[in-house]
């Protein structure tokens, strides 16, 4: 008697019950329309990101930010120092090491253009869903990665 398994039958789509592959499709989908929306304003979407982050919450550091986006340390230093450099950010001395960032008059501007074209991004992605579906998937994929991220070895 052969003692070998028989091949599963064939799937039409051997893919469509894996829930990872389809968000990594969506993503590489997701973050280069993203990034072709930015283009024209000279920024990638971490760029974009920060500018968010500061902009929403005036006074955060560095680290804050790093920790908010989830950008290592030694990644965030460069961005930072780019915007800065670009005139985009502004430093606040908090304490001896801590700085408080905040946006500068042109950061505040490139912060409205760049979220006019995340939401023209977001209308182009995820225009078949409605309003109510939006929200209801971005927090259905905020509590997936958060688990995920709070289960995982620091």
């Amino acid at each position: 008697m052969d003692s070998f398994l028989a091949p599963e039958p064939l799937q039409a789509d051997p893919f469509e019950g894996l829930l990872g592959y389809h968000l990594r499709r969506l993503s590489l989908l997701v973050m280069a329309d993203f990034t072709e929306a930015l283009a024209p304003l000279g920024l990638k979407p971490a760029e974009a990101s920060v500018l968010y982050a500061v902009g929403a919450t005036a006074g955060l550091t560095q680290s804050d930010i790093g920790k908010m986006l989830g950008i290592q340390r030694a990644n965030m230093a460069p961005l930072i120092a780019g915007l800065i450099k670009r005139g985009l950010i502004e430093r606040d001395r908090v304490d001896g090491r801590s700085h408080a960032l905040r946006l500068s008059q042109a950061g505040q501007t490139a912060r409205a253009a760049a979220w006019a074209a995340n939401q023209a991004h977001e209308d182009r992605i995820f225009g078949p869903l409605g309003p109510q579906a939006r929200i209801k998937m971005a927090a259905q994929l905020r509590d997936l990665w958060q688990a995920a991220a709070a289960s995982l070895p620091a």
